[in-house]
């Protein structure tokens, strides 16, 4: 999740165009970016946070949700609007997004949400419910690019534009064979400088790391810090791929973790940490504020690498 932050200036901006009318407040939304929204209903009411997401696409309403922090009750927000413009926001949310935020609803409130989607939406929501939050299969996200390990070069990049049409962002290919079972990844640079002929056998990367569904996301963050991924693969007993989790899904568990024994540490205790005085705020914020500054800046340099990347595979498939 990338870091930002609004200053006074712009929430009274934001707030003082809450009490206009809503062309107003649309320009005015339209400034900032969804995790800054996110920051604002923090410290607005209600129904200021229904009428903006109200107004907002749902691509910016869905991102908006996913970035709201979870003691904001996202959920709660998802069941004050109208079913329709709901499930059009759900559907929009990545897998693993939608799935921790409707979690945290009574099972009833759950049916009525999951009721309403299509059924592969519904389906894939429901599978990813049956793992534990700390877990990788609570984490991981199951929309993922994975190609047969029998395709040739020109096989796998049209199949891989097909897939991207449906998954906006991704940073591995996932090698699988007929069965799902997973084989392995190879890179979009490798494939592009194949011969026409080469299949992906030829290129896979087989010794890769990789998780369980069940392991605890402590040893997720642990293993994509260690081995500075980007992602890692998730698998059940059987070694079928299941999903990936990406860096930033970890990140926040690496900070709350280690914010934790930075304070046991310390001596310091959680309430002491937030009542102290703003010198010992900043010090203790910032090494996370910079990891998430980092973290911001490396998963754009990833979306625009493999945007330009898909941009060649086009153009080699055309």
């Amino acid at each position: 999740m990338q870091s930002f932050e609004l200053d006074k200036t712009d929430v009274s901006k934001l707030k003082q165009a809450i009490g206009g009318d809503n062309e107003l407040l649309k320009a005015t939304l339209a400034e900032y970016h969804a995790s800054e929204i996110a920051i604002l209903f923090e410290s607005i009411s209600a129904e200021d946070r229904e009428r903006i997401i109200n107004l907002l696409d749902v691509e910016i309403a869905s991102e908006v949700i996913s970035e709201m922090h979870e003691e904001a009750h996202p959920e709660e927000l998802l069941l004050q609007l109208h079913p329709d413009k709901r499930t059009e926001i759900v559907e929009e949310l990545d897998y693993d997004d939608a799935t921790d935020i409707i979690s945290q609803l009574e099972e009833h409130e759950q049916k009525e949400i999951l009721e309403d989607l299509n059924e592969d939406d519904a389906s894939n929501i429901r599978n990813l419910m049956r793992y534990d939050e700390k877990t990788a299969g609570g984490l991981m996200n199951t929309e993922v690019i994975r190609i047969n390990l029998n395709l040739n070069k020109k096989e796998a990049i049209d199949e891989i534009i097909r897939q991207s049409e449906e998954i906006e962002e991704f940073y591995t290919v996932y090698v699988v064979d007929e069965n799902d079972i997973f084989k392995g990844i190879v890179s979009l640079k490798d494939i592009i400088k194949a011969k026409g002929n080469n299949k992906i056998t030829e290129m896979v990367k087989a010794d890769v790391v990789y998780v369980k569904a069940e392991t605890d996301q402590e040893e997720v963050a642990r293993l994509i810090s260690q081995y500075n991924l980007t992602s890692i693969p998730v698998v059940d007993d059987d070694m079928k791929l299941l999903g990936l989790v990406t860096f930033d899904d970890v990140i926040d568990v690496l900070e709350d973790e280690n914010t934790e024994d930075f304070l046991k540490i310390s001596g310091v205790s959680e309430d002491e940490e937030l009542s102290g005085n703003w010198v010992e705020a900043v010090k203790s914020r910032l090494p996370w504020l910079i990891i998430n500054l980092g973290t911001a800046f490396l998963a754009s340099a990833v979306v625009r690498h493999y945007e330009q990347t898909l941009d060649q595979l086009a153009i080699l498939s055309a």
